[in-house]
């Protein structure tokens, strides 16, 4: 599916962002989790004790700017009262929830229960994949769905829909949008302005080009997925992260290939949690580079400490 990058001139719009107002809690870049320490992490005491909530064994948080076992407490129990994905992690979600802003559009924590039994899979299985997908974040903090727009596709369906001449000319034209290698990317926001330009190119080329929302399923996905258009594919990434799962949930159900010379479903590999076959499926045969596998195999650590142990 592909990872997000940030061009130093993300980070220096983030640093522009700050300098406009926003809080240090607002502006930070990864997600803040136990271990971390700093004034962010002092802000977000400060806004699980506004939101009536305590440490361990029920004493009171202390604002001291350590993310530790008490404050790793506090954010469980609030995303438990909120019916958010609990994992004493916090991110845009989370940060939101506890700002009291509308969280309609995000995922709940009963989709990753409900959708683990439709597909038969551990529901920590389901659980690492929503975390290290985009971070566990479907959204830009405008509200978009987060997308990561692959040139190399676009000029692969140039090619198909108006010829190899034509996707030739508009690469030499504009080789950030419309390549026959990958890269070109920038990042987050910026994304949105690599799609609008190949959109005026070819706008069904452009949207299946890119992949979308917090599982990044390519928009190339959308009729074997069941969406009558790529529009209705992107317009259900739009409207919230439960319609986000869906798609994840089809895709699961519908994908296979062959890996190391054996024919696999992406079902079948997860229930036997076949990884190799499992990322190859997912997010391409390159995932190693990627770092996908390794950061996949740390959340389940996380989540179920013994897991190493189980598949050793």
């Amino acid at each position: 599916m592909g990872c997000h990058l940030c061009t130093a001139s993300c980070c220096h719009r983030a640093s522009q962002q700050r300098k406009c107002g926003q809080t240090n809690l607002e502006s930070i870049m990864k997600l803040l989790k136990f271990g971390a320490k700093g004034s962010a992490v002092s802000e977000l005491q400060q806004l699980l004790i506004k939101n009536g909530m305590k440490g361990k064994n029920n004493k009171p948080l202390s604002i001291d700017g350590h993310f530790g076992e008490s404050t790793e407490y506090a954010v469980i129990q609030f995303q438990k009262k909120m019916d958010i994905k609990v994992d004493g992690i916090v991110g845009n979600t989370t940060l939101n929830a506890l700002k009291g802003l509308d969280l309609s559009k995000h995922l709940k924590d009963a989709d990753l229960t409900i959708g683990a039994k439709r597909l038969d899979v551990p529901e920590i299985v389901i659980r690492a994949i929503a975390e290290v997908e985009t971070q566990g974040e479907g959204y830009l903090p405008d509200g978009r769905p987060k997308i990561l727009f692959e040139r190399h596709r676009m000029y692969f369906y140039l090619s198909q829909k108006r010829g190899k001449a034509f996707a030739d000319k508009m690469m030499s034209q504009y080789p950030n949008v419309i390549n026959t290698q990958t890269g070109g990317y920038h990042g987050n926001a910026a994304e949105y302005t690599r799609l609008a330009l190949a959109k005026q190119i070819d706008e069904d080329s452009a949207l299946m080009s890119a992949s979308w929302g917090r599982f990044q399923l390519m928009g190339e996905n959308w009729k074997d997925l069941g969406y009558s258009s790529v529009q209705e594919f992107v317009e259900q990434h739009y409207q919230s992260e439960s319609l986000q799962f869906e798609a994840f949930l089809r895709f699961c159900e519908f994908k296979s290939g062959t890996v190391a010379g054996k024919k696999w479903t992406l079902l079948e590999a997860l229930r036997q949690e076949n990884w190799d076959a499992v990322f190859s499926l997912y997010n391409g045969r390159n995932y190693k580079k990627l770092g996908y596998d390794s950061k996949f195999l740390r959340v389940m650590n996380r989540l179920d400490p013994n897991y190493q142990r189980k598949t050793a």
